[in-house]
């Protein structure tokens, strides 16, 4: 099972690359990956969702909020 925390959706959020992305691992792990065309895996999802879902900014409920949903749909 992918679990995916608010830790890795903020650094998501923070990240600058190109089109960067949340892939999830072969092993259950997930990791941002800094082209979400060029990913191995799964994509589990890509700053620009972030953007368009919450803006810029994320706050620490959202991102909590986000991760147990996302956590949830790989189940």
């Amino acid at each position: 099972m992918t679990t995916i925390t608010a830790d890795d959706i903020r650094a998501l959020a923070q990240c600058n690359d190109a089109d960067p992305a949340l892939a999830a691992d072969v092993d259950g792990g997930v990791r941002l990956v800094p082209e979400a065309a060029a990913a191995d895996g799964h994509i589990v999802y890509t700053r620009a969702d972030l953007v368009r879902d919450y803006g810029e900014e994320i706050t620490d409920v959202q991102a909590e909020v986000l991760a147990a949903g996302l956590t949830a749909q790989e189940a």
